[in-house]
Order: structure tokens, then sequence, then C-alpha cells
């Protein structure tokens, strides 16, 4: 079995954003379906959002472990938890806090790809989208 993982991120109530993954079978398709799993999701940790194509997007496909499988065969998705995302950025951020943020707050880099883009290049996006 092969599924397919879709990157989510939803604004929450307050202002911080949460990151998760929403898996199903490779050969679910239908992204409205998709969506809703994710909402049935928000809706079982009592927080609401919207989930879109601008809040959720597919990503890739992998070999799922056991516990995946278990899952999609009993709802027919699984959401592997990432963070949350707050709405204010620490004062020493790392170049993975400053990526995760962009991609939380500025929808324009939220699916970006930063592979091979230096922390200072990072920097800078950051610097730059807070000035906006």
């Amino acid at each position: 079995m092969k599924v397919a993982v879709w990157d989510t991120y939803v604004k929450m109530e307050n202002e911080n954003v949460l990151h998760f993954d929403i898996i199903v079978p490779q050969n679910i398709t239908d992204e409205s379906l998709i969506f809703d799993y994710g909402k049935e999701y928000l809706t079982s940790i009592q927080t609401n959002g919207k989930i879109t194509s601008e809040e959720c997007q597919y990503c890739h496909i992998e070999s799922p472990s056991n516990e995946i499988i278990t899952a999609i065969e009993q709802k027919g998705y699984y959401i592997l938890e990432m963070e949350e995302i707050s709405k204010e950025l620490s004062q020493t951020p790392t170049r993975k806090e400053m990526i995760l943020f962009l991609k939380a707050h500025f929808k324009d880099y939220r699916f970006a790809n930063f592979k091979g883009v230096s922390e200072e290049e990072v920097r800078e996006k950051l610097k730059s989208k807070m000035n906006e």
C-alpha cells in the first residue's frame, strides 16, 4: 500500500497555525473528501478553521507504517500532527523556526521549497514579509 501525504496549515482562533498532514490511500484524489477529513480532525480536537487548497496541498507519496495502515482501514485516513506554530516568532529563531513561521503565516510561502536556501536568505525573506 502507498499513501498520499497532504501538507496542511490551519489558522486557529488564537492566531497560531496548526501544521499537520492528512494521509490517505494513494488512489484518493478528491480534494473535497481530503478537506473533509481535515475538518473532521479539527472538530475532534475542538478547533475551528477552514481547509481549502490554500491551507492543504498534496505533498508526496510514501509507504505507510502499520499504525497508519490500521487507521486508514478504520477511518479512511490518518492525521500526523506536526506542530502548532505561534503567531509570534522568538527573538532568536532557528532556520527551521523561520521557515515554519513563513509557511504558516504567509500564504505565498505556504508550500515553498526551502531546500538549498541559506539561513541568511530565509532571514531576509522573513524580514521582508514582516515589514510589509
